[in-house]
C-alpha cells in the first residue's frame, strides 16, 4: 500500500532536486544543446522548465541551439556543455541526431564538462547499448542525469557521475490554467507515434474528450517548419551563431503558446488519463488529477513510480 501525500508538498520538493545542477555547471560558460524545435509539447514543457531554472539561478547560457544547428566549433575551453533532457538518450530516436551528437561531442571535447539533463535511457539491443557506453566511458567529466531506477542502472555504464533526478518541466510549478466556464469530464491523451502501447484500447474509456500533441498542435506545424528552414539555411551559410541570436528567442516565445494550448486543454478537463509522460507532468504542474497509462517501454511507470506516484492526485492503471 502506497502512501499518499500532499500534492502541493511532493511537487515543491522535486522543484529542490534541480539544486545540484548549481553546483555541476558552477559559474562557467555554458551552451545549452539539443533544444526541441517541434510540436511534441512534452519536450516543449522541459526546454521552458530548464530555461525557467537558468533564470531563476542567473544562469544565461552562451548558445541555444537545436542538434540540427550546432556547430561544435562553437565550443571553446572552459565552456559547459548541457543537453537538453527527456527520452532521447538511446537508439530509440537516432535517425533525428540527438544521440549522435551527444557521441560526437563526448568524443571530440575531453577537457569540457558535459552535462545530460534528466533523461529516460533505452537502447533495442545490448550491443548498441555497449558500443556507446565505451565511448561515454573515455570521457572523463561527463555527468548523467537520469529520470527512473531503470536508467540510472543503465547509465552506471557510461559514467561514474549519475544523478537520480526528475525532468526540468517541474520547474514550471505551478501552472495555473484559466478556469473554464463549464467543465468537461475526462480528457484522454494518448499517444499515436512509434511509443504508443497496443494494449490500451481508447475505446474503453467514457471520455469528453480524446487527442494527442500532434492533433493539439494542428496546422501550426507550418509554423514549426518555418523555423526548423530557418534555422538549417543559417546553418548551412555558416551563420548558425548570427541564427541563433536571432532565433533561438523567437521560437522559445512560439513554443510558449503551443504550451499555452496545452495548458487550456486541460484546464477545460476534471480528470486526465494519459500515456504521455508529460500529459501527466503538466496535469502534476496544474494541480490536476491525473491516471497514467503506461508507453510501449516502460517509461511512464517507471518515472511516475520514481517521483509522482505518492502524490494524492496520481494513481496508475495497468493495461
Amino acid at each position: 500500500m502506497i502512501k499518499k501525500m500532499n500534492h502541493t508538498g511532493l511537487m515543491q520538493a522535486l522543484l529542490r532536486k534541480h539544486h545540484l545542477l548549481l553546483h555541476l555547471i558552477g559559474d562557467r560558460p555554458l551552451h545549452y544543446v539539443d533544444i526541441p524545435v517541434h510540436g511534441n509539447i512534452g519536450d516543449l514543457l522541459i526546454m521552458h522548465g530548464t530555461l525557467a531554472f537558468f533564470e531563476k539561478h542567473g544562469l544565461i547560457p552562451r548558445i541555444c541551439a537545436p542538434a540540427f544547428a550546432y556547430d561544435s566549433g562553437w565550443i571553446e575551453h572552459g565552456d559547459v556543455i548541457v543537453f537538453h533532457g527527456g527520452g532521447n538518450f538511446g537508439d530509440l530516436y537516432s535517425e533525428y541526431g540527438m544521440q549522435p551528437l551527444r557521441e560526437h561531442v563526448v568524443s571530440n571535447y575531453p577537457s569540457n564538462r558535459i552535462i545530460i539533463l534528466p533523461q529516460t535511457i533505452h537502447f533495442s539491443t545490448d550491443s548498441e547499448m555497449q558500443r556507446s557506453a565505451d565511448l561515454f566511458r573515455q570521457h572523463p567529466d561527463v555527468h548523467i542525469c537520469v529520470r527512473d531506477h531503470a536508467s540510472y542502472r543503465i547509465a552506471q555504464a557510461f559514467s561514474d557521475h549519475v544523478y537520480l533526478m526528475p525532468d526540468m518541466a517541474h520547474q514550471l510549478y505551478p501552472i495555473n490554467g484559466d478556469k473554464a466556464e463549464r467543465m468537461l469530464g475526462s480528457l484522454l491523451l494518448s499517444r499515436t507515434d512509434l511509443e504508443k502501447s497496443m494494449l490500451h484500447d481508447p475505446a474503453r474509456f467514457g471520455m469528453a474528450t480524446v487527442t494527442d500533441w500532434p492533433l493539439l498542435v494542428g496546422t501550426r506545424e507550418r509554423n514549426i517548419d518555418r523555423f526548423r528552414r530557418a534555422m538549417r539555411i543559417m546553418h548551412k551559410l555558416k551563420l548558425g551563431w548570427l541564427g541563433n541570436r536571432m532565433l533561438s528567442g523567437m521560437w522559445a516565445s512560439y513554443a510558449d503558446q503551443l504550451a499555452a494550448s496545452a495548458v487550456n486543454l486541460l484546464s477545460a478537463h476534471e480528470l486526465i488519463i494519459t500515456d504521455r509522460l508529460h500529459g501527466h507532468i503538466l496535469a502534476c504542474l496544474m494541480d490536476k488529477p491525473s491516471i497514467v497509462l503506461d508507453n510501449n517501454y516502460g517509461k511512464n511507470f517507471s518515472y511516475v513510480s520514481a517521483w509522482t506516484l505518492t502524490s494524492d492526485l496520481v494513481s496508475l492503471q495497468q493495461a
